[in-house]
């Protein structure tokens, strides 16, 4: 049988992680790869027994894609686990803590599964962005229900514009919730538990829509290049996602709500030095640059702590 191979942006897909933890991972040795001319390819066999957790050589580590990777306590001095919301800016604070020693290992499976595995052990940081609609509050109310008791430490990351991602000239000319719930358009949604699809099955329930009328509305995307995707190859007539994703890929975009992304931490892992790295960073003038320039973010509050649970 013929060998699949597969690019790393394809393998980060499937595995559900950034595109820059998987070449961390080539270059680490734990993802078998090989150069074919000038690029990286993956066989599709190495990647299906990392998936199942096996080692696919010596010294590789375990992985499940069914639950998030567990933190190694001999390798906490160098690494931080991350589980939670996918956002541009959590690729590139990967990218620039990599170059003061730090290696960031994000697994993008939403809001919500991130604060479930911070309560569970199995992760070291989440990343929400959760609108609670009665108390007109981000994250801090999914906080004090999902985490009863816990000593965590709320850092703001960024605020971000939430809107409709549209194919150029946005020729439906979808500018309104009401348009977007019309039924005359076919959608890409997100998969349950993160913030996008969140604030999306609130909005239905406030204007008292069906979502049964949404054509697409089962069809469930793992992260934000997934629903543009399906935008930009004409799957999908508008996807419900962030500014800074629509401009990467070069499709329109129509702002309708900013909210907030916050990280979440143990208080007692925040002097840790690691931590301290990743805060020093997130203050750093090359780093908050290279944010704004991904477009539709505010970096105002970024780095300041919004609240410490003893």
């Amino acid at each position: 049988m013929k060998e699949e191979y597969m690019t790393p942006e394809e393998a980060a897909a499937i595995l559900k992680l950034s595109k820059f933890t998987v070449y961390e991972m080539i270059k680490r040795g734990d993802l078998p790869a090989v150069k074919l001319g000038r690029s990286l390819r993956i066989l599709r066999s190495e990647l299906d027994n990392l998936a199942r957790g096996k080692k696919s050589r010596e010294g590789a580590r375990d992985f499940s894609l069914e639950e998030s990777a567990p933190f190694l306590p001999q390798e906490l001095p160098h690494q931080i686990y991350f589980t939670g919301s996918h956002d541009l800016a959590v690729d590139l604070l990967t990218q620039h803590l990599s170059t003061r020693g730090i290696t960031l290992f994000p697994a993008f499976s939403g809001s919500l599964k991130g604060l479930i595995d911070l309560f569970n052990g199995r992760t070291e940081m989440a990343g929400c962005h959760l609108l609670d609609v009665e108390e007109k509050e981000y994250n801090l109310p999914y906080i004090t229900r999902l985490l009863p008791g816990e000593q965590v430490t709320v850092i703001h990351f960024v605020y971000r514009w939430q809107g409709f991602i549209l194919p150029k000239g946005n020729p439906r000319m979808i500018t309104s919730w009401s348009d977007f719930f019309s039924g005359e358009h076919r959608i890409a949604n997100r998969q349950k538990g993160s913030g996008t699809r969140v604030l999306l099955d609130q909005k239905i329930r406030e204007m008292g829509v069906s979502a049964a009328i949404l054509p697409g509305y089962d069809h469930e995307c793992v992260n934000h290049y997934a629903t543009a995707a399906a935008v930009l190859k004409g799957e999908a007539d508008v996807a419900l996602g962030i500014e800074s994703v629509a401009r990467n890929l070069e499709l329109d975009f129509f702002p309708i709500h900013q909210e907030r992304y916050d990280l979440v931490l143990p208080t007692g892992l925040v002097q840790q030095e690691r931590f301290q790295i990743m805060l020093h960073t997130l203050r750093d003038v090359p780093f908050r640059k290279a944010i704004v320039a991904l477009g539709g973010y505010d970096i105002s509050q970024m780095g300041e702590i919004i609240a410490t649970y003893t």
